[in-house]
């Protein structure tokens, strides 16, 4: 049998449809920073005499952190490379769940806790970025 007859359409479109869901994430995540960056700097700039500039920044690094977690151009890593925990981990788990319905509902419990720790961990993270900086700011 010819290797090459055997070759199905499925993977590529899974790929490209998984490209355009990335852009779109990228594309939203441009439009939530773009202002927000805006507006960061320009509060850095109003307390600028009272303490260092550091809302910038943070914005910076969350726009870093979605930059690793969309992980754009992932598709062009060879396929046996290890997987990220990414939204390339979170899409192949919302397709198994589609895929799968017996599987789907307990995957899809995980997925709700998975996502209600996240949240979690980064309302605390804030909250501690918070008080670290009101117990550093001199009265």
């Amino acid at each position: 049998m010819n290797p090459e007859s055997t070759r199905t359409a499925g993977p590529l479109i899974r790929a490209v449809a998984l490209l355009q869901l990335k852009l779109l994430l990228g594309a939203a995540r441009d439009l939530v920073l773009s202002p927000l960056t805006l507006a960061a700097a320009l509060i850095d700039l109003a307390l600028l005499k009272r303490q260092e500039p550091h809302f910038f920044r943070a914005v910076l690094r969350l726009g870093e952190h979605t930059e690793h977690w969309i992980d754009m151009w992932s598709g062009a890593r060879d396929p046996q490379s290890p997987q990220r925990e990414n939204v390339d981990a979170l899409l192949a788990r919302v397709e198994e769940v589609v895929r799968d319905p017996q599987t789907g509902a307990r995957r899809a419990r995980v997925l709700k806790r998975w996502a209600e720790r996240q949240v979690a961990r980064a309302r605390q993270r804030a909250a501690q970025q918070i008080a670290t900086r009101v117990t550093a700011e001199p009265d």
